[in-house]
């Protein structure tokens, strides 16, 4: 089962001085505050009990973590900043305090279970709190930063992770056969087995016929037909003085292998260098728009700022240039745009230069084994290493080269002054002299020559197998790979897609319910894909508009539609969440426009019945009217409010006008009551009508609040059934006492028992139209619940209903 709250306990933080405890017992709570009383602490309490930071509260002048913002500022340095959480869940609960020790504030825990803390792992993958600033956070963000905002949410980033790393598994195995010049090495090998036995060799049972031929001559008496014995026979026939031979033979030839592979890859490395350098040049003619990149954070900030409804200045908040809020906004989105476009190309280069860094610093490697070697310091291979030495420096110029910022201003080497080129490897011929040197010296003793061809011809081939098997293993490896990948990208599409499908559409339907009857259809989530990889690369939001399909949101939108459309994304995440059942509104109303409230408490009210819901607002007018909702569903009601002694701290709700009428009827207190008792009918009347959809006289909208009880009841009555037009007949007449006592009259006074018999005809018209069934799910009858067939409206549960006249 879901983890719901039972109970929080502040002390010392932010608002809150003393001890403010909030007893749920796993139900819903509405939550009344005038700005200033410290409402939002309950909020930043719940976000740093799970998170160990509040979002707002986190920047570089207060501190990354916020926790310098957290503690109230009049508690005493030994007093700690404490939040107590008690969870529906067995082992979940704890009390995190934030201690002052030693001048450092330090987070403690009560609780050490292994349980709670995954618990808390899990749930900060979660939606929980939704403030009024955050509404616009998913619509305002780019394309790519909608993606991750959304990945987040639903845990996709997690399974974008996992193909990330099996790309870049694919990749660098790609990298490694394309780079390792491992057909060079093939080629260099077999020319030495050619050299030394006449012959390519391809297979193990080759090269022993050759060898066997070989030794025939020398009748050693060993029949070759195994590696092991070819060092047997090597065993046999050789010289001391051969292995000196056979090492400097060896070194040499190495050395020649490595300067023709590296000559025969001249084109390679060049065009490498200057595919990184022609990269940087592009980027760093175009530097000032790659610095703009510092700046995004500060054009989201400015960008949500713009977007507000309390920002009404035409100018700029920065700079207080004089420009309209609609031309800011359109500069901001353009310089964002550019700015996803460079941080792109930002991402190629990057790729371009870690590439060309690894392929040439494999070649140093290759270098630098030649020049470790000891026989490198004998006098007469000075030359070779001036040689090898030069090679390397051309090298070591280039990784120096991609190294170079591309905001230090510094402009690189031209290609031209570090390119390789055929001159490089003129030490080859002499190379290749004092190896045709050794080999005619060796013919001359057939034993030794015999000898070292075996051993170079053993070796070849060995190094050959070894090649030949690495390429088979990281072809394979590749062909698997890439076969996962393309398994698991189609995979990841489908599901994203699936699933994009299903929260677009849940995103719609709360959308559509505050936006009924609007030319904005079907709203949906749609991935974005790079048209030369097929990579996803960000969500956008399309929607259909006077019958075409369109974008973006803020083009057509106004404040408050897109302040419900970030609702309606973050309440559709709820839906995925997997560990709590709970969430937290903190005045978000205030972002609504008045013909959105009404909308929002119902879907509130209808959609999400089943979670806990933590409602925070400074609205009074609204309070009033959800208050009546949140009472009849089971909801507490509780006041927030500020003392000096005690700083923000509950209070008891106040008594709404339904609970107030009830005790004075019951304490016979007719002070107000005929007053209170006429004002309830009117808002019972409104709820009503609005609710059958009772046609009155149009009046505009000042006046039509104004409206009195005759007139609602008369429009009942022509719509009502026979049975029921005597209690609305009574009430009307009943009304006519209100009216009296609301107003100065010295000739009338009514008593107890009139208001009595007046409150017993309201209770009796709500019996008409509401239902008193605890789990209906809309309890006025509604027109909405219309049953075409039959002529009867009904309540959510369908247990209240009668008759109706269209």
């Amino acid at each position: 089962m879901k983890t719901r709250i039972n109970k929080i306990a502040i002390s010392g933080f932010r608002g809150v001085k003393k001890q403010a405890e909030l007893d749920l017992n796993g139900k819903s709570v509405l939550l009344y505050g005038d700005n200033g009383t410290g409402k939002s602490t309950i909020a930043d309490a719940i976000e740093w009990f799970y998170y160990e930071k509040v979002k707002h509260l986190s920047n570089e002048e207060i501190g990354r973590d916020g926790k310098e913002a957290l503690r109230n500022a009049y508690i005493e340095d030994s007093e700690p900043a404490s939040i107590n959480i008690d969870l529906s869940s067995n082992n979940l609960s704890n009390n995190k305090k934030l201690n002052l020790k030693k001048g450092k504030l330090v987070i403690e825990n009560s609780s050490d279970e292994a349980d709670f803390f995954s618990y808390i792992e899990k749930s900060r993958d979660e939606n929980l709190i939704l403030r009024y600033q955050d509404l616009r956070n998913f619509v305002d963000s780019t394309k790519t930063d909608k993606l991750k905002y959304f990945s987040d949410i639903i845990g996709f980033s997690e399974v974008t992770k996992v193909k990330d790393v099996i790309k870049k598994s694919f990749n660098a195995i790609k990298s490694e056969i394309r780079n390792g010049g491992y057909e060079n090495q093939r080629q260099a090998q077999q020319k030495t087995l050619l050299e030394s036995i006449g012959e390519n060799i391809y297979t193990d049972n080759q090269l022993f016929d050759k060898i066997n031929e070989l030794i025939k001559p020398l009748k050693t008496g060993i029949l070759v037909k195994n590696i092991s014995d070819i060092d047997t026979v090597i065993e046999r026939i050789k010289k001391p003085a051969d292995t000196l031979i056979v090492e400097k033979l060896a070194f040499l030839q190495k050395s020649k292998e490595l300067l023709l592979n590296t000559k025969t890859e001249i084109n390679q490395i060049n065009e490498q260098y200057s595919k990184y350098f022609n990269e940087y040049s592009k980027l760093f003619e175009d530097v000032e728009s790659l610095k703009q990149k510092v700046f995004e954070d500060l054009l989201k900030s400015g960008k949500h700022i713009l977007s507000q409804s309390y920002y009404t200045a035409n100018s700029c908040p920065l700079c207080l240039q004089e420009k309209t809020k609609q031309d800011l906004l359109k500069e901001i989105e353009k310089r964002l745009s550019e700015i996803e476009i460079s941080s792109r190309k930002l991402k190629v280069f990057d790729n371009l230069k870690n590439e060309t860094k690894e392929f040439v610093e494999r070649r140093i490697t290759q270098v630098n084994s030649i020049l470790q070697d000891k026989l490198i310091q004998d006098e007469k291979q000075l030359e070779l290493k001036k040689s090898l030495e030069h090679i390397k420096n051309k090298f070591t110029s280039i990784i120096e080269e991609t190294n170079v910022k591309l905001l230090s201003g510094k402009i690189l080497k031209n290609p031209e002054t570090i390119n390789l080129s055929d001159s490089d490897f003129n030490y080859l011929t002499e190379l290749e002299n004092q190896i045709k040197l050794i080999n005619d010296n060796l013919k001359k003793d057939n034993v030794s020559d015999i000898r070292v061809k075996i051993e170079f011809a053993k070796n070849s081939f060995n190094q050959l197998l070894q090649i030949n098997s690495k390429l088979e293993k990281l072809n394979k490896q590749k062909d698997s790979i890439e076969i996962i990948y393309n398994s698991f990208a189609k995979k990841q599409k489908e599901g994203l897609e699936a699933f994009l499908s299903g929260f677009s559409s849940q995103i719609n339907d709360y959308y559509q319910f505050m936006n009924t009857d609007e030319s904005f259809k079907d709203i949906k989530i749609v991935p974005i894909e790079d048209e030369e990889d097929e990579e996803l690369k960000g969500i956008t939001i399309q929607f259909i508009f006077n019958g075409q399909e369109v974008s973006p949101l803020q083009k057509y939108l106004s404040e408050s539609h897109l302040n419900c459309y970030g609702l309606a994304f973050f309440l559709a995440s709820v839906g995925a969440k997997t560990e709590n059942n709970f969430i937290v509104l903190d005045d978000i109303i205030s972002s609504f426009d008045t013909t959105h409230r009404k909308r929002f408490a119902d879907l509130i009210f209808e959609k999400f019945s089943s979670y806990q819901i933590i409602l925070l607002t400074h609205e009074s007018e609204w309070y009033k009217y959800i208050s009546v909702l949140a009472k009849n569903k089971g909801w507490l009601l509780s006041r927030v409010n500020w003392s000096e002694e005690a700083g923000t701290h509950f209070e008891e709700a106040p008594l709404t006008i339904r609970e107030r009428i009830i005790r004075n009827i019951a304490n016979n207190n007719e002070v107000n009551l005929g007053n209170d008792i006429r004002i309830y009918l009117e808002y019972l009347l409104k709820e009503i009508a609005f609710n059958l959809e009772v046609k009155v006289k149009y009046l505009p909208n000042e006046t039509n609040e104004m409206r009195m009880s005759p007139e609602l009841l008369d429009a009942l009555t022509t719509k009502i059934e026979k049975c029921n037009k005597t209690i609305i007949q009574r009430t009307k007449n009943s009304n006519i006492i209100g009216n009296l006592l609301s107003h100065y009259n010295g000739s009338f006074n009514a008593k107890i028992g009139d208001l009595k018999a007046f409150w017993k005809d309201i209770l009796e018209l709500e019996g008409i139209f509401i239902c008193d069934k605890s789990d209906c799910s809309y309890k006025f009858v509604s027109y909405k619940y219309f049953d075409n067939v039959n002529n009867i409206i009904r309540c959510g549960c369908a247990t209240k209903g009668y008759n109706w006249k269209k």
